[in-house]
């Protein structure tokens, strides 16, 4: 197991980077799907879509917070902006066979 170098920590901006070295870079981008796991569980009594979206964009905001503070890649972001994708198509799928 490895341990934090706490030499190599010369301001406070690099200890949130620290923990993506020790885990091989999966640290944050975890947190950030945790976050949004979370955030689908609090939000799921208003309703699935309602849930999905509000936690897809409230996970893109903090997306992109991270991406700005390199602690993730933007990758990670395209997963957010797919789901919001979808789930608009779906919404307007749904709305289009009800209204028939």
């Amino acid at each position: 197991m490895t341990g934090v170098n706490w030499t190599n920590i010369t301001d406070l901006g690099q200890i949130p980077a620290q923990a993506n070295e020790v885990s091989g870079g999966s640290f944050w981008v975890g947190m950030l799907f945790m976050m949004w796991i979370i955030l689908i569980m609090l939000t799921i009594s208003y309703g699935f879509e309602i849930a999905i979206l509000t936690s897809s964009f409230a996970g893109l905001i903090i997306g992109l917070l991270l991406v700005y503070t390199d602690l993730v890649a933007w990758e990670y972001l395209l997963v957010f902006v797919g789901v919001i994708v979808i789930m608009f198509l779906y919404i307007v799928w749904s709305s289009k066979k009800t209204e028939q």
